[in-house]
């Protein structure tokens, strides 16, 4: 049995950020990257899809026309203190992200998000709940949703955490079961209806 090039050359799972760039986005799409190394992404059900495609569209619905912010899905959220001074190459993809708006081309920096998004696989419970959670509040991402489904894969509940300036931890503010209630970045009522379709 061979194996896999990693295991000899752990190098070549590193990706500087202009290596990045240069991918195809097929490939693109499949990775994140932390410390400069290859976090490789599994897909989603087509219920986590449309969960995260729901709540970005009730959430683009409920954003105010000022102050200016955007909500996409699937958008590489650059982070800016894991990479001061001379650190590696550091994104996450989360599933919605809603950040301040842009100019057209721009990349999204931690900077500039306001809330993320993570919705559960059976895979990734400890990444979205454990390593993203630190990550986010290192990164000082002021809210941080975690949809979880159940196993009809239907949302169960969503747990709402929100940024402790202090100890740059998020803190647990909410766990919402049948309807998402949020104050900020914005007013928005969503029932887990809406999410589930």
């Amino acid at each position: 049995m061979s194996l896999p090039a990693w295991t000899e050359d752990p190098e070549s799972l590193a990706l500087t950020g202009e290596q990045y760039d240069a991918l195809p986005d097929q490939v693109r799409k499949m990775v994140e990257v932390i410390d400069g190394y290859v976090v490789v992404c599994q897909s989603g059900t087509p219920e986590h899809s449309r969960a995260a495609r729901r709540l970005a569209s009730h959430l683009e619905a409920a954003r105010p026309a000022k102050p200016c912010t955007r909500v996409d899905t699937d958008i590489d959220v650059y982070f800016v203190k894991r990479c001061e001074p001379g650190g590696k190459l550091s994104f996450r993809r989360p599933n919605v992200s809603v950040y301040r708006c842009l100019e057209r081309g721009s990349k999204v920096t931690s900077r500039d998000a306001l809330m993320v998004v993570e919705i559960v696989s059976p895979g990734s419970v400890y990444v979205d709940t454990v390593d993203k959670l630190a990550e986010y509040a290192h990164e000082g991402i002021p809210v941080y949703l975690v949809v979880h489904l159940d196993g009809d894969l239907y949302v169960k509940m969503i747990q709402e955490y929100r940024l402790d300036r202090a100890s740059r931890t998020c803190r647990l503010a909410s766990t919402h079961v049948d309807k998402l209630t949020l104050e900020d970045p914005f007013p928005a009522a969503i029932t887990f209806g809406d999410l589930d379709g």
